[in-house]
């Protein structure tokens, strides 16, 4: 992108806060020139902390385009600095800048990590074109889940509707119940992606956008005294998890998700077969069709998991292949060996799961290459795996609270 000689247009407009408490002033821009295309958005906030968003207009270019975003910045002077080379319109000549800033607050639906320059940014919105590759390999993207009570798991005449072998132990372990979560959470719009594991852990090759095979171990870590719900959010020095913890910066804790929380942001608010609909009322090509329309998936296609994240629509909350592709990690610990052995409770608040057992629950599909029936698909879907198989995915979470098991009574 060519800004070069353009910046002596730029009109410069410092918008103040609906309330008096906050005002922006003496914004100063500057380009990188000639060294760097670089654009520096400099700025004065007085009053109260608030969030500040940084955009600009040009010629062809109507609607305000977001250069940058800051979260709860303190008073005093701030940087804003937009990459061109990193946007849209990289290699494009711009002329009759204009730049704005405002300090109106930012609806923070998506998280954004950088995975290369590190940094944890928020959008109200997707960019436009939606989420283009960068966002598969050199950042992440979280979507916000609101706090609130949700249905999950599945009623005995889903399995019975679906004439499964194990019925009465399906409706057990799988069965429908009430999670209460009192606080907000994001959790990732895509699985885990072999080019964004080339960017974090700084291995070799360029990567593909197909979920990574990773194991329990390596992403929290196997050592004594990491053990989840034991240690918390503890994890191992130099897992993936720590990590990534890294490039987000201080006071994000970013982890897996918990079984629960995995559930409720798969199936999007609603109680039906799939987040986009399915009841017992309707036929299996119906059913069918739903999954069709959010799923890669098939009973007898070969090599399933190895198909790149994304190609579907998402869930309605817009997280992708939540159904499908690979089975996930959660936190949570199992009982037992290769099956569900417990049922979850009817009523849970914040669970964290139980704190025995050796194995790790996957959520969801168990694609990994071999045929899949409609059954596994189900987001109720839970299976047990030894934490050091490396055959499986995951997406992560950014926990903004801890979590710990209430009663009723703590609400």
């Amino acid at each position: 992108m060519n800004v070069k000689a353009q910046l002596s247009v730029l009109v410069f407009a410092a918008a103040l806060a609906a309330g008096a408490a906050t005002s922006i002033s003496n914004v100063v821009v500057n380009q990188r020139w000639p060294w760097s295309e670089k654009v520096d958005v400099d700025f004065i906030l007085s009053g109260d902390a608030s969030d500040v968003e940084v955009s600009a207009t040009w010629d062809g270019h109507d609607e305000p385009f977001l250069l940058g975003a800051l979260s709860d910045c303190a008073p005093g002077q701030h940087r804003v600095t937009w990459d061109p080379a990193q946007s849209a319109y990289a290699g494009k000549t711009l002329t009759g800048f204009a730049v704005s800033v405002t300090n109106a607050v930012i609806v923070k639906t998506y998280a954004v990590i950088d995975l290369l320059k590190g940094g944890c940014t928020y959008r109200s919105a997707p960019p436009e074109g939606g989420w283009t590759d960068e966002y598969k390999s050199t950042k992440m993207v979280f979507r916000r889940i609101p706090a609130g009570t949700y249905t999950l798991g599945e009623p005995r005449e889903t399995f019975a509707y679906l004439n499964h072998w194990g019925v009465d132990e399906a409706a057990t372990t799988m069965n429908r119940r009430t999670v209460v979560f009192t606080n907000d959470f994001y959790v990732g719009i895509f699985k885990y992606t072999e080019a964004q594991h080339v960017c974090l852990m700084g291995t070799s090759g360029a990567g593909s956008f197909e979920p990574v095979h990773v194991s329990y171990n390596d992403l929290r870590g196997a050592q004594t005294g990491v053990d989840w719900p034991t240690t918390g959010y503890k994890v191992a020095e130099g897992s993936i998890v720590a990590k990534l913890r890294a490039k987000a910066g201080d006071g994000i804790v970013v982890d897996l998700c918990e079984e629960e929380q995995w559930e409720a942001a798969a199936r999007a608010g609603k109680a039906t077969f799939w987040p986009n609909g399915g009841t017992v009322d309707e036929s299996m090509e119906v059913l069918d069709g739903y999954l069709d329309a959010i799923a890669i998936w098939s009973h007898a296609t070969a090599l399933l998991d190895q198909s790149p994240v994304g190609l579907k629509n998402d869930n309605g909350w817009g997280l992708y292949d939540v159904v499908g592709l690979d089975g996930e990690w959660v936190l949570d610990k199992a009982a037992g060996n290769y099956s569900p052995t417990y049922g979850l409770p009817d009523f849970s608040v914040n669970p964290t799961g139980i704190s025995e057992g050796s194995n790790r629950i996957l959520r969801s599909a168990n694609g990994n290459g071999k045929s899949i029936a409609i059954y596994d698909l189900l987001p109720c879907r839970r299976q047990i795996m030894p934490p050091g198989n490396a055959d499986y995915s995951t997406r992560f979470c950014i926990h903004l609270s801890p979590l710990g098991p209430l009663t009723f009574e703590d609400l």
